[in-house]
């Protein structure tokens, strides 16, 4: 655990959120109620923050986590992995009074989310203090990461910090739930990634269509977003800005497994953008590494790569 921060170089990016392992069942035919359903499970190192900084740290950026887990096997193995993918976990919090966070998710024989089970309570460790502590790490990043499991009070801070460094601060909603919650902040953030749902709870808007998706995006900034990115799935995405909107659609791929689809998304978007490259080009970056994390066995891709991000760009 590290309780100041000693800072040998600035670093890229700060991400904060949730570090889990994931547990992913895919059912091998129709669901049978009540009994036991022959499938196929698999175990990764998960968590919305960390799969955006793993991602981040695979594109070459310098990323650091701030997150929790404990001291249990699943800590130690979220921690090790972590590690090993280049991403900087000195700062992470170590605690015995809570388990590490999981996620599971039941696909279905065609790897779609069926329903996913998100145990990240351990995340209510992330308080003002613990944010506070990190102050000047935050301040010297290029830009913020937070996902929507942060608490409430936490996030506030964490923005007024980043506000007054001028560090922008993206947003990745996490679920309808979270995002919910954070609606009365949502005008703080630089960048915001939901999904439609996502969206929904944060517009109160209805969204089953790219054209209602781009009403939803508009929404956002006119509340203060100055990036708005809906993702829809097999229909492709939405975004907005203050000047400039467009639709890209999806990129035809067979899924493996969805689970971090979304953060490899985000982890894209941030990086295009740290690298000067315009909107429209950031957020097709984003669809290529969302597909090919859609195409992956494990959350994050590891072989991950500004080429292979090139490679898949819908033009």
């Amino acid at each position: 655990m590290a309780e100041n921060d000693t800072i040998s170089s600035p670093l890229d990016v700060v991400v904060v959120g949730a570090a889990c392992l994931d547990i992913k069942g895919c059912i091998r035919g129709d669901i049978v109620a009540g009994t036991s359903n022959a499938g196929d499970v698999r175990i990764t190192v998960g968590g919305c923050a960390r799969n955006v900084a793993e991602n981040l740290a695979r594109l070459g950026l310098s990323t650091a986590l701030l997150s929790i887990v404990c001291q249990d096997d699943f800590g130690r193995t979220i921690v090790r992995q972590t590690e090993r993918a280049g991403v900087s976990t000195e700062h992470m919090l170590i605690s015995c009074e809570q388990h590490s966070a999981a996620y599971m998710a039941l696909l279905s024989p065609q790897r779609a989310l069926l329903v996913g089970v998100d145990d990240t309570a351990a995340t209510i460790a992330l308080t003002p203090d613990y944010i506070q502590d990190h102050a000047e790490l935050l301040t010297q990043a290029r830009m913020v990461v937070i996902d929507a499991n942060v608490p409430l009070e936490s996030a506030q801070l964490l923005l007024d910090i980043c506000q007054a460094a001028n560090v922008p601060v993206a947003l990745d909603p996490v679920a309808y739930g979270p995002a919910l919650r954070y609606r009365e902040l949502i005008g703080q953030f630089y960048l915001i990634t939901p999904n439609a749902v996502e969206a929904q709870a944060l517009t109160n808007l209805p969204i089953s269509s790219p054209a209602q998706g781009a009403i939803a995006a508009k929404q956002l900034v006119g509340m203060g977003v100055q990036i708005a990115i809906i993702t829809l799935g097999e229909a492709g995405l939405v975004y907005a800005t203050a000047n400039a909107n467009g639709y890209v659609p999806a990129i035809e791929v067979e899924i493996t497994d969805p689970t971090g689809a979304g953060d490899a998304l985000t982890a894209a978007v941030v990086y295009a953008l740290l690298n000067d490259i315009p909107v429209d080009e950031a957020v097709r970056l984003g669809v290529s590494a969302a597909t090919l994390t859609l195409d992956a066995i494990d959350t994050v891709r590891q072989d991950l790569s500004l080429e292979s991000l090139y490679a898949q760009l819908v033009i």
